[in-house]
């Protein structure tokens, strides 16, 4: 390459990342080694002269910005800016779709190829992109769509634990259980949850007590089986 002094053109280039990309199904990088159309050529060197403006070449760019502003190829290193409005419309896209909000590991964002939820989470934490950081996936969703947060849940108290626990009875005729599922009067509460915060002292509980010991000293239930029932 170095005494090589044949001109080259952007077409060139693009035929050959074209016929790259039609071989291996992955576009062409400074490491993909040889060209096969152009023996003894390579991507470092193609690269080279992209970027020094060398065998007619006006100088300046690379192969990734080539192939970002021809053929529309993403380019990590320059990655376009993020806005939280801008993510908050991918979520809202995806719970249309499925049903439920997107989480980390949720995979490849379908309304803009190319991202990835645990890229933009990344991005949200980190502060890339344009966003102001200290963030996350679950918090930003919290935040503006009232979405759960796992990681951060509401504190609870007996008091509250006692009043769904009678909501319960009134709708059922029964006192609810570990087992009972969901509360109703407390979206993405279930009686398993409760009880678990209540043994392990989870969310402001202070832990060593169950569902049905609770329910025995406060409602005078009589406590059948173990644990939680």
């Amino acid at each position: 390459m170095a005494t090589d002094r044949t001109k080259l053109t952007v077409a060139q280039i693009l035929a050959w990342a074209d016929a790259h990309r039609r071989r291996t199904g992955a576009w062409p990088r400074r490491s993909s080694g040889t060209i096969p159309q152009a023996p003894g050529r390579s991507g470092s060197a193609v690269q080279d002269a992209l970027r020094r403006g060398l065998r007619g070449l006006p100088g300046g760019s690379s192969l990734a910005r080539l192939l970002t502003r021809a053929r529309g190829v993403r380019n990590p290193a320059a990655l376009p800016g993020l806005t939280e409005a801008v993510i908050l419309a991918w979520a809202d896209a995806h719970r249309r779709r499925t049903g439920r909000w997107p989480g980390q590991r949720s995979g490849p964002v379908v309304a803009q190829p190319g991202e990835t939820w645990m890229g933009l989470d990344l991005a949200l934490l980190l502060g890339l992109r344009g966003l102001a950081g200290g963030s996350s996936w679950a918090r930003l969703l919290a935040r503006e769509r009232g979405a759960r947060n796992r990681a951060a849940l509401p504190r609870l108290t007996v008091r509250q634990i006692l009043a769904r626990a009678d909501a319960h009875h009134g709708r059922t005729g029964q006192w609810p259980q570990a087992r009972s599922g969901p509360i109703a009067e407390a979206a993405g509460e279930s009686w398993d949850g409760v009880n678990q915060a209540l043994r392990k002292g989870l969310r402001g509980l202070p832990g060593g007590d169950t569902l049905a010991r609770l329910l025995h000293q406060h409602r005078g239930l009589l406590i059948r089986g173990k644990g939680g029932r």
